[in-house]
């Protein structure tokens, strides 16, 4: 199995276990070096494997040790093309271990979502053209339940002007500007998340794994937008619900080892940036509002 090698940050590239056995015994690798290979949760010294303990001599601690050439593996960021950009998407979905070589600036990245987005447009501005003004429909939908605050937002939708075509196409337009900055400030708080777990990623890098990995999920399942005028609204939103499971999946595939942490562990923590946003933007108001009114009833 391949094993990833960094020092100070940057990546040394990836070798065999032979290889690195034979570079700990001439002194190219040190120690305490740090390396990782797919399957392990965090990066560890080379001195602390049990294959290689004992092979080898650890740093000095007042010892300088040369900075490296980041080696990249990654298409994109060996030339901005289209052609590195298809074969970056095959690279995330084929060996998304590979991705752990990559420097992940964040222009670099946020570039690529956008090239990702521009994709997915024609979709989108398809979907929008020929699906139209679904308000009526989704106030049609919500008419179905029996709650008292469906029925009046489907009674307030159906007095609802329809959207004109122009302003959905802007609509479109001015989203699909905004979405890669939206997923970047995700990215960010993702990395918030990772402090609070003590996990190591910096944070330019975790921003950049982000945009990657919204970038791959944008561009598989923008045709999804033409399938989805089969059905009706209801159904609609049943099969983006399923959609979104194989989404995740590809997500976290590329977006662990880009980060250099195992997906289950990366999953873990997007689950709890979720749960305190949701707490904070949702639950914290309600709470007040609740909180407002039984001060009020109790005056």
């Amino acid at each position: 199995m391949q094993i990833h090698v960094a020092r100070h940050q940057h990546q040394l590239g990836v070798f065999a276990a032979e290889d690195i056995f034979a570079g700990l015994s001439s002194g190219r690798f040190l120690a305490s070096d740090l390396a990782w290979r797919e399957g392990m949760t965090a990066w560890t010294p080379l001195g602390d494997w049990p294959e290689f303990r004992g092979v080898g001599m650890p740093a000095s601690p007042g010892a300088a040790m040369p900075d490296v050439p980041v080696a990249s593996t990654i298409p994109w960021e060996q030339g901005k093309s289209l052609g590195s950009f298809f074969a970056t998407i095959k690279l995330a979905l084929a060996s998304p271990a590979s991705l752990l070589t990559g420097r992940f600036a964040f222009g670099d990245w946020l570039t690529f979502c956008y090239v990702a987005v521009a994709f997915s447009l024609p979709f989108q501005l398809a979907h929008v053209m020929m699906a139209g003004d679904q308000t009526a429909a989704v106030a049609e939908l919500l008419g179905r339940f029996d709650a008292q605050w469906a029925k009046d937002m489907a009674d307030q939708m159906a007095q609802t002007p329809p959207t004109p075509p122009a302003l959905m196409v802007l609509s479109v337009f001015m989203g699909l500007a905004f979405a890669p900055l939206m997923y970047a400030a995700f990215g960010l708080a993702h990395w918030v998340g990772q402090r609070v777990c003590r996990l190591g990623p910096a944070v330019e890098r975790t921003v950049a794994a982000t945009l990657l990995a919204c970038g791959v999920v944008i561009l598989l399942v923008a045709p999804l937008q033409l399938l989805l005028l089969a059905f009706n609204p209801s159904v609609q939103l049943v099969v983006s619900g399923l959609f979104m499971i194989p989404a995740c999946v590809l997500y976290f595939r590329a977006f662990g080892p880009a980060t250099g942490v195992s997906p289950w562990i990366q999953f873990g923590v997007s689950c709890l940036v979720w749960f305190v946003l949701f707490c904070c933007c949702c639950l914290t108001p309600i709470l007040l509002i609740s909180g407002a009114m039984a001060s009020v009833a109790l005056r």
